[in-house]
């Protein structure tokens, strides 16, 4: 029980100046106020540092994307060419026109040739290699397919195959967030995991 006497506070006959009870409860509320603060500042941060982890993963994401689109567009449409250009001066200068499953089945190999080449070259492990590198493949049979059982024309299959082939490689990036959203160094392996001794 506290009672006020002439500027002293009696409390459990305790005599306290009644102004050091005042300067402990200003002392409080200041230390209660700076917890405070620290904690908003705290939470500041961690929200600042995750959306800041966010960005960087995004950014991850967009340049392994931008590298399989130049591997594949500049390596893969550089391989048809030769190819396409080499088989017309052995006397089938228009395969496309004659064999045009045949054609869209060399067309999507070499279009998933050099991306099997370049994810091996930095590093990555063989299933998702032949993930990436298998949805040209898996995206030419299918336009075969559906050819076959005329859902579309076969005049259709290589406009389809190009315009297609470069969003569906997000389908085996998306599954596999975790690794595209990572630095390259990150999920390096050691050169012999790419060129096994004997």
């Amino acid at each position: 029980m506290e009672e006020i006497f002439g500027g002293f506070i009696l409390v459990k006959s305790q005599v306290i100046p009644l102004h050091k009870t005042r300067a402990e409860k200003n002392d409080s509320a200041i230390a209660k106020g700076e917890k405070m603060d620290t904690e908003k500042n705290q939470v500041h941060i961690a929200n600042t540092s995750q959306i800041h982890t966010v960005w960087i993963r995004i950014g991850y994401f967009l340049r392994h994307y931008v590298e399989m689109l130049l591997v594949c567009c500049i390596g893969g449409f550089t391989l048809n060419f030769l190819f396409f250009s080499a088989i017309a001066r052995v006397g089938f200068p228009n395969l496309l026109q004659q064999y045009p499953d045949l054609s869209i089945m060399v067309i999507a190999i070499l279009l998933a040739v050099p991306m099997l080449i370049w994810m091996r070259f930095r590093r990555h492990e063989w299933r998702p290699t032949l993930e990436m590198a298998g949805e040209p493949i898996v995206l030419g049979v299918l336009l075969i397919t559906a050819s076959w059982i005329n859902i579309i024309p076969k005049s259709e299959m290589l406009p389809l195959l190009k315009g297609l082939v470069c969003p569906l490689m997000l389908i085996p990036m998306l599954l596999r967030l975790d690794l595209y959203t990572s630095n390259h160094a990150s999920h390096q392996h050691p050169l012999h995991d790419i060129h096994p001794t004997n």
